[in-house]
């Protein structure tokens, strides 16, 4: 559904587009490179390791940026053009949203709907995304936020069952998927937590429970 709202509902990317997206290897950067193909919309996909580059071409990202030894700005600006690009979505914030934002087109958007800068922090610093005023006021660029739970409170009931209904068509036409998740007995729970916890760790933990277990009420 995040994938799904933020490319058509919330920026309303054209085929043919360039879209610009950071965390391109999490769950929802995965769903939207999978669904800007089916879309024909270019994507560029913002990355933290080297080692990922190779994955995310391989699931269809048309360009791949590696902060770890590449300049965003830049490679944005060679990739879309010096005016650089009009939509863009920001899972990480801090100090790479704001790279995102110097990289949008005057009157440009992008839409921030996470803040992975910010796992593990308590510096203010790291909770903030600097923004230049002057590409605010004099280029009229546009920062603002998505959340899901928010998003179904103030939908209309309609809306909200005709996106729904979107997203499973698409997983069921096999044009969204995700990866299987690994499964834990909810007595590892630690295990689990830790492979959560782990850079590039792949599957997510999926919890299982085994009916028949506890207090023999099902």
């Amino acid at each position: 559904m995040t994938a799904l709202l933020l490319v058509t509902h919330e920026l309303g990317v054209e085929p043919g587009e360039w879209m610009l997206q950071t965390a391109a290897g999490s769950t929802v950067g995965r769903l939207v490179i999978q669904l800007a193909r089916h879309l024909g919309i270019r994507t560029i996909n913002v990355v933290r390791r080297r080692d990922a580059v190779e994955e995310i071409k391989t699931l269809g990202g048309d360009e791949v940026i590696c902060t770890e030894d590449e300049d965003l700005v830049q490679r944005v600006a060679e990739i879309a053009g010096p005016a650089g690009v009009r939509k863009a979505i920001d899972c990480v914030s801090g100090d790479v949203g704001a790279q995102v934002s110097q990289a949008l087109a005057p009157g440009g958007e992008v839409v921030v709907y996470g803040a992975l800068s910010t796992h593990r922090q308590a510096d203010p610093a790291a909770l903030t995304i600097p923004l230049l005023a002057r590409s605010i006021i004099y280029q009229t660029k546009v920062v603002r936020g998505f959340w899901l739970y928010r998003w179904f409170s103030t939908a209309a009931p309609e809306d909200a069952l005709r996106a729904l209904s979107q997203v499973r068509g698409l997983v069921a036409d096999d044009v969204l998927s995700i990866p299987q998740g690994q499964p834990f007995p909810l007595e590892h729970f630690t295990e689990a937590i830790s492979l959560a916890e782990t850079p590039a760790h792949g599957a997510k933990p999926l919890f299982v429970f085994e009916e028949g277990r506890g207090n023999g009420d099902g």
